[in-house]
């Protein structure tokens, strides 16, 4: 691992490499750099001194490192650049190579088509969220409702109606906790905010929102993370990043809804409708506020800090060549034909969340699905998708199966994944992350 940035000291220079240094690596190389200063300066005490000490760390360098949770990081398995400070991390194989590092654990379904109780069905459910005490939040869609299970998939309660009054929904998509996770959120024409209980304690409407209460399609896909202090992120409405370019792909509110920063970069093309397409993301926040995106249509997954500074921007290999592009239709109505322009682009990022062990899960196409951005009935879906996991710094560790069962949205908790089908058996599955040797 020394070895490895000693060879980027030389390829990026000096400041850029002791950035990706561990800190014990640091102290290893600043006596080392120490001795090799006393040797030119001929000072033999201070020589043997730093000498005997040298050796010192380095023994507990070794020590630290067979116990670290990288310390089988093969650096061989990836090349990293750094340009203007930030890291891009080209990934040629996952750490595990063909052995999964987690697999999936059903625990149990909550929700039924047809129940002999109103409790025991889901109405278009869009999203789910586990509380600190295992409890399970599920956001029903047409039903503008929260509903809360158990641990044992029992149902508690629900809260919420359909409606345009304080705590009402109207079409809700998305549901966040905060870090304490004693405050849900919930997107619809609002961001709505609750204590579990489902009390109301506020709200705002986001500048993404249209006039008429509107959110287009491609943004509820994007859905929100919620930082620290009540703040949510939300894609910026294309007004800001469109035309200019401006790296402003997402938006930071206070708990007023107003605009505190916006980051994100922007990949510009030369049609318009391309380039609001392919710069659709998903993105998750953890719980020091940095937060991940993962380009929906680009292979590109982006950690940003707190303050919005990109930190890194990695990639993958993939079983596909992206190719965003503009194509020619043409549409025939009698005698009359026209051609008509649309983006076309490569699906390549379903979700992003961040695990119990502060991982990267990437839920990535293995194959581009139909036009309807969906798989035919026949497809096995663990053919189609598949889990990637990155550590924090871009790392690809290891791929993890898809279950073969459908699903439109998912969710990461603690060591919990939901995968949410609202449109064939409108239910929730959830399952456990279990490590692997």
């Amino acid at each position: 691992m020394i070895g490895y940035h000693l060879l980027q000291l030389k390829r990026t220079g000096q400041e850029a490499a002791l950035e990706m240094l561990m800190p014990w690596e640091f102290l290893f190389l600043k006596f080392v750099y120490s001795y090799i200063i006393c040797v030119r300066e001929e000072d033999y005490a201070m020589k043997t001194r730093i000498l005997y000490l040298s050796l010192i760390f380095a023994l507990i360098s070794i020590s630290l490192a067979s116990c670290r949770n990288d310390s089988s990081i093969d650096s061989s398995l990836f090349a990293v650049e750094v340009i203007d400070g930030v890291r891009y991390v080209h990934n040629h194989k996952a750490q595990r190579g063909d052995r999964p590092g987690a697999r999936l654990e059903l625990l149990g379904i909550i929700g039924k088509l047809e129940a002999e109780q109103e409790k025991d069905i889901l109405y278009d459910p869009v999203d789910a969220a586990r509380l600190s005490n295992g409890d399970i939040l599920i956001l029903e869609g047409r039903g503008s409702t929260v509903k809360r299970y158990d641990k044992n998939h029992e149902y508690i309660s629900a809260f919420g109606q359909k409606g345009q009054g304080p705590g009402d929904f109207v079409y809700p998509f998305c549901l966040r906790l905060n870090r304490e996770r004693d405050k849900l959120f919930i997107a619809h024409s609002r961001i709505s905010r609750f204590s579990p209980d489902g009390n109301y304690e506020g709200g705002f409407k986001p500048e993404v929102i249209s006039a008429f209460g509107f959110v287009g399609e491609q943004y509820r896909t994007s859905g929100m993370a919620v930082l620290s202090g009540s703040r949510v992120i939300l894609p910026s409405h294309p007004s800001m990043w469109l035309d200019s370019g401006e790296h402003k792909l997402l938006s930071v509110y206070d708990k007023t809804g107003t605009i505190i920063r916006s980051s994100g970069a922007v990949k510009l093309y030369d049609d318009p409708a391309l380039t609001l397409n392919a710069n659709i993301v998903n993105f998750a926040s953890d719980n020091d506020d940095n937060i991940y995106i993962a380009y929906a249509y680009q292979n590109r997954i982006s950690k940003y800090s707190p303050e919005g500074t990109m930190v890194f921007s990695a990639d993958r290999p993939l079983p596909y060549e992206v190719k965003n592009v503009t194509v020619v239709e043409v549409f025939r109505s009698g005698n009359i034909e026209r051609e008509l322009p649309r983006p076309s682009v490569s699906s390549v990022t379903k979700g992003v969340y961040l695990d119990f062990k502060n991982r990267l899960w990437v839920l990535t196409f293995l194959k581009q699905p139909n036009r309807f951005l969906t798989f035919d009935e026949t497809e096995n879906w663990t053919d189609c998708f598949e889990f990637e996991v990155f550590d924090s710094d871009g790392i690809l560790l290891f791929n993890a199966a898809f279950p073969n069962v459908r699903f439109d949205n998912f969710s990461i908790y603690d060591d919990r994944v939901y995968l949410i089908d609202s449109q064939h058996e409108s239910c929730v599955y959830e399952y456990k992350i279990v490590e692997e040797n």
